[in-house]
This record gives structure tokens, sequence and C-alpha cells, in this order.
């Protein structure tokens, strides 16, 4: 069985019951119990009665009132409360306690919203007065003020009162319920008020109100709603009567169904489901404030303007007291409202305003908008509001300024980056269009990243997971993108076909056709087709516009543009089946001259079913229906332009006709301005005058107007990119190279055409940047062609060759030729010029290897420029010879710089050879003398170097004999100093026996102390010490021999002064004859240095033992 989870879980049954029931004894002793749910009268005056006649004590009368507040029938609690007040049969301090119910009852009043103002003020008042009466830190009393003053939203001051009472005692649930609420609704710590809550709930179960809500808002806020749904399901469980859990469910379920419902009959169902609720919850309390505004969405959907309006003013009435006879209703006007008083306020001013915008008031709409934004500056939907009605009504700053505020607080905000990006596509700023493209792609990525799916569907597809991006969104970014990058703009048309079938809705016709233009403009022509063939079978179907109508103009008006440029694509592919289109195009509409214009034009170049007088003709005749049709008129130039010398009209035939288009029919139609300004460039290069001068100003002055009316172009069409090419062309041609180089290097960023990389290389070329000319043609070639173009192969050779002559560099001057010769081998037609390049470039290489000074020559280099010559002068007897027709220069000429290859230049460069050959050779001989030389020079130096090393050696290993003598001599020496000093000691000790033996002992003694401190001085450079003798010959004669062996010890040093094995030495001595010598000669063989400083010391010990 499985535990309760109602309130019994936390009482038991028997509690339970008992809350529901009061047993009130009376005066005979019985006991009367009244069920405080269900048999409580209407009307108060009856348990009044009964109570004063049985002379009831407090606690029932605070029983039976809190039983009427809790079935929300406050006036009759308070009729209690009262008449309770006025009886003397309860004492001062039970009339306090009464007072202080009172309190309570007054702020419950205030939060039902009845009467606040008078409520507020009552209240005040009892707590004023119940200040007086009682002691300070009455906890109820000070709880009533904290209350109220969160009524009045203070919510400082009532956080301070929480915190005092906490400080007194932890554990006061009421305190830590007020600050729990205060910290979630202030500041949205919601972990920090998450544990205040729990903590509630710990220290009391069954606390009211149920700090289960609280936890479950937290949980929200944190968007864990499983745990929130559980906490408020919990507190359903333990209090299935209270409301606001009911009225937190319903809400959290229509969250689920807006956002979670997978299909339109399951969104109608939940959503029926959770507005039947709500109705239920209106009849329970027809004042709550969020019931009503729910049931204002609901009826605001269904087009009930009339009841949403009446909603919102009951709303207002209840919370403010306004009632508004006059429309509309005034926000700013009320004041002194709590944080919840705005919020309810500013979403019915926010209702208001969709009321008023939906009826295109929009300038109403907007101060609605405003008023429901100064109630609640968090108000999204309302901000949103304001921007779409400032932009209806034509402010589109001030709305872009509204979507740019919101943008700063809610940057992940769907619907403020859509209408942002579409504001900023629409201005003609480069530097907006970069932000509209910036915006509507963060948009796509935010709604691509919108996760909308719960734990019950998370191994749905992706689409449950993603927000449907606009349609809208995908055709901007695609025509923002269409100047910059062709590519990108096809992607996003892509994006858009694919956006559109994942929520099974038809693909606009537009979409397929923008598509087939963007693949035409890429030459890839049949994908092109296919799209426009797509579109039209889909013109057949029925089209439904915005609002569901059918449109039946539509198809018909797309049929004609979709054929008209599927025949102009098909013309790549097959001329026969375009021109078939065309004229079943014609049959349909017999005026669209487009299409006429198309077929005479594929006449003149390619078909040629017609004479050149018949489309003449025909040109003419469309003139006659409609002269000012600007189409015709150009066609009519550029044939004129063309084919008018076969047809014999004048040489300004063309010229006339613009100039007639420019001054009777458009003053502004750029082909013609074009035209014009063409034929002024025209005419300044084929200027010829006699004098120099007069012919260089004339032609500046055609330069100029040229100039002129291209910007004129410019100025009407600033994406023009033939007139932006004509203006850089016209300024190179007057000399002012560097500013068409800008013109061009900015078209190139814009336009991606060969011509534009062909303009920059001549640019270049004759402001002698070589460099960056041969890899504006290498661009060319690449891109734009099978890099077999004989023309760009032509223009590389020439700039590698200019490159070559200015830098003088033989590999250019082979690039040079590689070049030309790819250029004529990939050339159709007379080749005469292309030959003729060629020997050029082979007779300079020639001129440039004869001036070459003889030390920087190679004699490959110079074979080949042989061979080059000799094949310069092929192509040129070739060239001069009868069978060529069209030479390039007159033929005698010609053959006249052969002889002088054949007979001069050749001589020199085989001249030049032999020379370079001779002079390499002369080299090579030097080299091997000069190398013999250093060999010898080697030699003669290693050998001396190892005579050097043997005479070091032999000196050294004499040097180390003469060493090993000394060294035998020096302890030789020592042995015999040695046994002298053994035969002196003897004799000595006769002497000196007559002596006391008291002054002997002192004499060992000392020389005990001398041997010992000389024992520690070993190591050291040998000294003398002297013996203390009274007679003066043994003296003398111990000093002749002490220095006859110094000196010995002397020589020895000078002839080996990094003698090392001294030490050794003394080892060898025996420690028995050490002792028995006269404990100073050791130190006076091998330590002279420290014997001198020990002999210093024994000097002065012997001074002071004769003082003794």
């Amino acid at each position: 069985m499985d535990p309760p989870v109602d309130i019994s879980f936390y009482l038991g049954e028997q509690a339970k019951e008992s809350l529901s029931n009061l047993d009130v004894p009376v005066s005979n002793g019985q006991i009367v119990s009244i069920n405080l749910t269900d048999e409580l009268p209407d009307d108060p005056n009856e348990l009044i009665s009964f109570l004063e006649g049985e002379n009831c004590s407090k606690k029932y009368w605070i029983s039976i009132a809190t039983a009427y507040v809790q079935l929300n029938k406050l006036d009759e609690a308070l009729t209690i409360i009262n008449h309770a007040l006025k009886l003397a049969q309860f004492s001062e301090d039970e009339k306090i306690s009464f007072h202080s119910y009172l309190v309570w009852l007054y702020l419950k009043f205030i939060s039902v919203g009845v009467d606040k103002e008078n409520y507020l003020i009552k209240a005040n008042m009892e707590i004023s007065q119940l200040s007086q009466q009682e002691a300070s830190n009455n906890t109820s009393n000070i709880l009533s003020q904290a209350v109220l003053y969160l009524f009045k939203d203070r919510q400082d001051k009532a956080l301070d009162i929480f915190d005092k009472l906490l400080r007194i005692d932890p554990n006061n649930c009421f305190a830590l319920l007020g600050k729990a609420q205060i910290v979630l609704h202030k500041t949205k710590h919601y972990a920090n008020a998450l544990k205040l809550y729990q903590q509630v709930l710990v220290l009391n179960p069954m606390m009211k109100p149920d700090p289960r809500i609280g936890i479950g808002l937290c949980f929200y806020g944190l968007k864990d709603y499983t745990m929130a749904l559980e906490a408020w399901n919990r507190a359903l469980d333990i209090n299935p009567d209270n409301l606001k859990v009911k009225i937190l469910l319903n809400l959290a379920k229509f969250s689920r169904t807006f956002t979670n419902s997978l299909s339109d009959d399951e969104f109608i169902e939940n959503y029926q489901s959770c507005i039947s609720q709500m109705s239920t919850y209106y009849k329970e309390s027809a004042n709550d404030s969020v019931i009503l505004l729910t049931l204002v969405s609901f009826y605001f959907s269904k087009q009930k303007y009339d009841v949403v309006q009446a909603l919102v003013a009951k709303i207002v009435k209840n919370l403010t007291g306004y009632v508004g006879d006059s429309d509309p209703i005034k926000f700013n006007n009320f004041t002194k409202l709590t944080k919840f008083q705005s919020v309810i306020l500013s979403q019915c001013a926010y209702w208001l305003g969709r009321i008023e915008f939906t009826n295109s008031n929009f300038t109403q709409s907007s101060k609605y908008f405003q008023e429901s934004i100064k109630l609640n500056d968090t108000n999204l939907p309302s901000k949103l509001g304001l921007g779409l009605s400032q932009h209806n009504r034509g402010s589109l700053e001030e709305s872009v300024m509204t979507y740019e505020s919101i943008l700063k607080s809610n940057g992940k905000c769907l619907e403020v980056n859509y209408s942002l990006g579409m504001l900023y596509a629409k201005q003609k700023s480069r530097r907006k269009q970069e932000q509209a493209i910036e915006i509507l792609e963060r948009y796509i990525k935010l709604s691509n990243n919108a996760s909308t799916s719960t734990a019950p569907h998370e191994d749905l597809d992706d689409l449950s997971s993603k927000e449907p991006v606009a349609l809208n969104a995908y055709l901007v970014l695609s025509k923002l993108y269409e100047g910059r990058d062709i590519g990108q703009s096809l992607t996003y048309l892509n994006k858009a076909i694919e956006s559109r079938k994942k929520i099974n809705q038809d693909v606009p016709l537009e979409v397929y056709n923008n598509i087939g233009v963007f693949q035409f403009m890429k030459q890839n022509y049949s994908e092109a087709a296919e799209n426009f063939e797509l579109a039209l079978k889909k013109t057949d179907d029925k089209i439904e516009d915005a609002d569901g109508d059918l449109n039946l103009d539509l198809p018909g008006d797309l049929k004609v543009t979709l054929t008209f440029n599927l025949a102009r694509t098909k013309e790549i592919s097959n001329q026969t089946e375009a021109i078939e289109i065309y004229e079943t195009l014609l049959k349909e509409c017999p005026h669209y001259f487009s299409a006429k214009l198309r077929i005479l034009f594929l006449d003149c170049i390619t078909t040629q079913k017609r004479t050149k007088k018949e489309i003449k003709e025909e040109i003419e005749a469309l003139l006659a229906l409609d002269s000012s049709d600007l189409e015709v008129r150009t066609f009519y130039g550029w044939f004129m332009k063309s084919f008018g010398k076969k047809l014999g009209l004048k040489p300004d035939a063309d010229t006339n006709l613009q100039k007639d288009t420019l001054v009777d029919y458009d003053s502004h139609d750029c082909y013609a301005l074009i035209s014009l300004a063409n034929i002024y460039c025209i005419m300044a290069r084929d200027l010829k005058a006699e004098d120099a001068k007069t012919q260089d100003e004339k032609k500046r002055k055609y330069y100029i107007r040229a100039i002129e009316l291209f910007a004129k172009v410019l100025s009407i069409d600033p994406k023009d990119v033939y007139a932006a090419q004509g203006l850089a062309i016209a300024y190179i041609e007057n000399k002012e190279s560097n500013k068409g180089l800008d013109i061009l290097r900015k078209i190139r960023d814009s336009l991606n055409d060969i011509s534009i990389y062909l303009n920059l290389g001549h640019v270049l070329v004759d402001l002698k940047q070589y460099g960056k000319a041969i890899e504006n043609y290498e661009l060319a070639s690449s891109r734009f062609t099978d890099e077999k173009d004989s023309k760009i192969h032509s223009y590389l050779g020439k700039a590698w060759f200019l490159r070559a002559n200015n830098e003088k560099n033989l590999n250019y001057y082979l690039k040079a030729i590689e070049y030309t010769e790819k250029a004529l081998s990939y050339a159709t037609g007379s080749h005469s010029s292309l030959k003729f390049n060629l020997a050029y470039v082979q007779f300079q290489l020639a001129e440039y290897l004869t001036k070459l000074p003889v030390g920087q020559r190679v004699l490959t280099d110079i074979e080949k420029g042989i061979q080059q010559l000799k094949q310069a002068i092929e192509i040129l007897n070739e060239l001069s010879s009868d069978s060529e027709v069209h030479p390039p220069y007159p033929k005698s000429e010609l053959k006249a710089r052969a002889t002088l290859g054949s007979a001069t230049l050749l001589s020199r460069l085989n001249a030049v050879f032999e020379e370079t050959k001779e002079h390499n050779s002369q080299i090579a001989e030097k080299l091997e003398v000069a190398k013999k030389i250093r060999e010898e020079e080697t030699a003669a130096k290693l050998k001396i170097q190892e005579e050097q090393l043997q005479a070091q050696r032999l000196k050294e290993e004499e040097l180390s004999k003469e060493r090993e003598k000394l060294q035998e001599q020096a302890q030789q020496w020592a042995e015999e100093a040695r046994m002298n000093v053994i035969v002196d000691e003897n004799d000595d000790d006769d002497k000196f026996d007559d002596e006391p033996k008291e002054k002997e002992k002192k004499k060992r003694g000392k020389k005990a102390e001398k041997s010992e401190t000389a024992a520690k001085g070993k190591g050291k450079k040998r000294g003398k010490r002297k013996a203390i003798i009274d007679d003066s010959e043994e003296e003398e004669l111990s000093n002749n021999e002490s220095e006859e062996e110094s000196s010995t010890k002397r020589k020895v040093e000078e002839n080996d002064e990094d003698e090392d094995d001294r030490p050794k030495k003394k080892k060898s001595l025996s420690k028995e004859f050490i002792e028995d010598s006269d404990d100073d000669l050791e130190d006076d063989l091998f330590n002279e240095e420290n014997g001198e400083k020990n002999g210093d010391e024994e000097q002065n010990g012997e001074a002071k033992e004769e003082d003794s």
C-alpha cells in the first residue's frame, strides 16, 4: 500500500480530521463539534451568538475566523473579530491578540486586491497602536510590519526586519519565507532563494504559505522544469484546494503546449485543455489577475477585442480602483504601485497596444507599448511591439534605435535579430548592409540552435530542436550577397528551399528563377536550365498568397519571365531550341520585344536566317511601334555601329541615334551615355593633327568629355561596371594612370570578370609594375579560361619581355619567349604578328647576350641564344617570303632585319661564344695553377710543422732526463744531511749532561711542542728552524751546514720548479728515523716556507723562556 501523499503524511489521518473540526465545550458540560470546511454558515452572526452565549475563550473566536479566511470569506472573518473586540469578557491582553489578528486580516485583504489603499492605512494604524501597547520585540508585530513594507514595495526595509528576526531566531519560518521571497523576486538569485525555501520546508513541512511553491519557482528560474513541476504537484497533493499552485501548473502546461507540440492536432488538444482548466479557476477566483491575463491572450487570438478590453479594464480596476469612463486608459497616471502591480499593468498596456496595432492605429499602439515599458522595463514583447509600431508609421530611424537597444540586453532574441537585420538591409549604406548580413546570419544560427525539445522528445529528428527560419531571411541574405559573392547567394537560396521542404510548404517560384539566374552568371548553364524548367512545371500548380487566397495572375506573369530566361540559357548549348522557345513566347506575347530582339541578335551573329537589311527593317518596325523603348533603341545603336558600313549608313548614324535618345527620350539612359563616352574615347585615339601640341590638347578635351559622361552614368547607377571600367580606361589613356588603377582595383573587389584583370594588367605594365601585371594576367588565365588563351599568353610574353629589358635578367627573356611560343601555339587564324613578336624577343635576347660582360656569360646560355637567333632569322625569312599574304611589316624591312641578324648579330654571338669559351679556358688554367701553388704551400707548411714538433719532443725528453738526475742528486744530499744531524745530536748529549735536569726537561718540552707544530705544517714550502745551543762553536757549525743545504736546495728548485715528487720522498723516510732526529730536520728539508714561519715563533718562545 502506497503511503499517503497529502497532509496526513505529516500529521496522520486522525490529526488531519481534527483540523477540519472544532470542538467547543458548552456550559452544560457537553461538547459541540463545528465542521470548519463544510458547515460554516454564510451569515456569521449565528456563530457569533453561539460563541458569545457560551462565553467561549479567545482561541475559538480566532479558529472560526481563520476558517472563514481559508474559504476566502474575509468580510465574515472581519465581522467575527470586530464583534469579539467589543465584548467585555476579554481582557486587554486578549484584545491585543485580536488586534494583532486584525492586522493580518487587513494584510489578507490587501493580498487579494480588495480596496488596497484603505486596508493599507488600517493595517498601518493597527501596527502603530500595537507597537505602543506591546513590547518592541513582539515577533508577530515585527513580522506584520515587514509584510506591510512588502506590500508597499519597500523591500529593503522588509529585508532588514527579516534579517533582524533571523538573528534572534534563525529558525523563524515566517522570516525565512519573507527573505526568500525578496531574494527570489528582487535579486533573481534563484539558487540562494531555493536554499531558504528548502530550509523552511525542512523546519516545517506544513508551513503556509507552502514553501514548495517558492521551490518550484526557483527551479523554473534555473531552467529545471521537471523539478519545478514536481514541487508544485507535491504542493497540490498537500493542499488540493491551493489555487496558486493550480495556476502555476496550468501556466507550465501552456508553456509546454506552445513549445513542445509536434503537430497542429496535438497543439489544439493541449491548448483547449489548458483554457478549459483556466476557465474553471476563473470561477473560483474571478478577480485573480493572472487568470484574467491568460483569458485575455485567448480572446485576443479569437479576435474578440471587446472582451479583451473589458478584461483589461477589470484587472486595472482590481489593482488600482480606477474606473475608466473613456478610452484610452492612461497607465502613466497610476502611482505608488508594487512591483507585482507594475508587471500586471504592463501586460495590460501591452494587450491594448496589440489591439491598436491590429487596427492599424500605430500612433496609439506606440503609446501603449511605451507605457508598458515604463511600468516594466523588462517587458520584451512590448519593446518589440514598439519597434514594429514605429516602423509601420514610417519612423524608420526610431525603430532601428529601439531594436538596437533591445539587442544590447537580449542578444539572443530571434525576433529582434530578424527585425533589425531586415531594417539594416533596406538601407543603402554599405556598413549597414554588412551589419544586416551579420545579424541575419546570427538569427539563422540562433534559430538552428534554439532547443525546444524536452526529455520525452529527445530522440526525435532535428526539427524538434530548431525554430523554423523565416523564408525572407534567406532571400534577403541572398540579395545582400548578390553583389559580393554569387556562390554564397546561391547557398542561401538553396537553404530557403530546404527550409520550406522541411515544413511541407511550397517554394516560391521566384527562388527557382533566382537560382537559375545565378547559375547562368556562374556559367553553369545546365544547372540554370534545370531550375528554369522546374519552375515552369510548377506554374501549372495553384499558388496561394499569404492570406491563403488563390493568386491567379502570378503564375502567368512568372511564366513569361521563366520562359525567356530558359531560352536565354539555351542559347549557349542549343540555339535552335532557344529560337523555338523565343518564337513560342512571341506567339503568346506578341509585344514582348526582349524575345524579338534576341532572335534578331542571333540572326546577326550566328544563324544568318535574315539579311542585315531585313534585320534593319524589323528593328525600324519595332521602333515605329514604340519609339521610346530604350531597349530597342539600344539594340539599334549597337546594330548601326557593327553593321552600319555594310548597309551604307552614315558614319555618325549611331552617334546621332544616341544623342536623340538622350535629348528626346531619356537623358539618363545609361547605354546611350556609355556609347557617347566610348565614341569620345575613339575620337581621341584616332585624332591626328600636324601640331603635336594641338593634338594633345584636343585629345585631353575628348577624354575629359568621356570622363564626364562615364561619371554621369555612375551617378545614375553606381553599380554599372561598364561605366566604371570606361572611366578607368579614360583616365589611363589621359595619362592619369593612378586614378584609373584605383578604380579598376575597386571594380575587381565587386565584379568577378576577366576584363578587370586584363585591364589591371595593362595599366600596371604602363606603370612599369611588371610583377603585379604578370600576376593579374595569370589570374585572368587561370580563373576564366582553360589557360590556352592566345591573347593572354601574348600579354604575358610582352610583360616578361618589358620586365627583362628593365631588370636585365636572362631568365625573364626566356620566360617571354616561352609565353610567346605558347600564344603562337594556341592562336587560330593568322599568326604573322605573333611570329614577328617571337622573332623580336629572340633578337633582343641575342643582343642582351652580346652586351653581357665576359665574366657574366654562360656558354649554355649563349648556345640557347644562338639557337633562338637562328629560329628568329627563319621566322623573318618566312614572313618576308612571297607566300605570306599579311606580313606585320613591309617585307623588305623584315628581309633586311633577317639579313642583319644572320650577317652581323649571329657572327657577333658566335664571336662572343668563342671569346667566352677562351676566357673560361684561361680561367680554368689560372685556377689549376693557383690550385697547385696552394697545394705546394700547404705541403711546405705541414713539413715545417712536423719538424717543429719533432724538435719540441726531443727537447722535452732531454729536460725529463735532466730532471730525473737532479731529483736523484737532491735525494742523495738529503740522506747525507740526515746522517750528519744524527752524529751532531749524540755529541750534544755528552756536552750538556751537567746541565740541570729541570732545564733539560723544559727544553725537551719545547722541542716536543715544536715537533707537533712542525707536523701540522706538512705540505707547505720548506723553511729554516734554529735550535737553541749555548755552545757557540756548535751553533756556528750548524749554521754553516744549514746554509750549505739551503744553497743546494735553491739550485734544485731553480732547475725543476714543477717538481711534484717531494711528498713521496718524505714518505720514503722511516718513522723511526724521523723520531730520532732533531724533530725539526724534516721540516728544514721539505717545508722551507713553513719552517721560516715556525722559526720566528720558536725564537719568540726562546725569548720568553730565557726571561723566565
